[in-house]
């Protein structure tokens, strides 16, 4: 009976041996956040955004020069010194400028809700593109290694606990797989920020 447990013993403490061989862990948020495309992607968001801001606020001066031109005839066309046909057509024109002011307020919010959802589509689109990259290296790597599993340490569980409860600092490839990416990745240079997309100057 002794005899049995011993090997038993000794079976369990080779798979778990064989285990620690053949299972890795790496950090998801780290290597994406880390990826010299990333640093690309998010500079060249930011131009984009720099873009689509600048007209927001050229929008947003014409709509403020239009309020203006309602007050100036709104106050003319209750203006008692001047003629009742005067009075008339400042009251029509500020009519129309109320006109111009909706359409314009329209406009400026139409154009911030497309970019917004137009920035926020293309970014998780670039997201999902990086992050199969990153996927396919850690891929090779693992058939390479003869890896069983691969881990992903930065993962939540319902109880806002790390997916790996604990791991031998041995078993994580993330600095390696970083330099892998990092290491065979040739400098890009940022896109040009599409500056064709925009509306016509208000």
């Amino acid at each position: 009976m002794r005899k049995i447990i011993i090997a038993a013993a000794l079976c369990v403490s080779s798979i778990l041996g064989m285990a620690e061989d053949t299972i890795a862990v790496v950090d998801m948020d780290r290597l994406f956040g880390e990826y010299n495309k990333t640093k690309i992607v998010d500079a060249n968001l930011k131009k984009q955004v720099e873009i689509f801001k600048k007209y927001a606020e050229e929008l947003n001066e014409s709509l403020v020069k239009l309020q203006q031109e309602f007050r100036d005839l709104r106050d003319a066309s209750q203006n008692i010194a001047v003629s009742d046909v005067e009075r008339e057509n400042k009251r029509l024109s500020a009519q129309d400028k109320a006109r111009q002011i909706k359409e314009k307020e329209a406009e400026l919010k139409s154009y911030s809700i497309e970019k917004q959802d137009q920035l926020k589509a293309k970014y998780a689109e670039m997201r999902t593109s990086l992050l199969e990259e990153i996927k396919a290296v850690i891929e090779r790597k693992a058939v390479e290694k003869g890896y069983l599993a691969v881990f992903d340490t930065s993962g939540k569980t319902l109880n806002d606990m790390s997916s790996v409860i604990f791991n031998k600092k041995e078993i994580d490839i993330t600095e390696a797989i970083l330099e892998e990416i990092n290491g065979s990745e040739k400098k890009a240079e940022p896109e040009k920020p599409d500056q064709k997309d925009k509306y016509p100057n208000p």
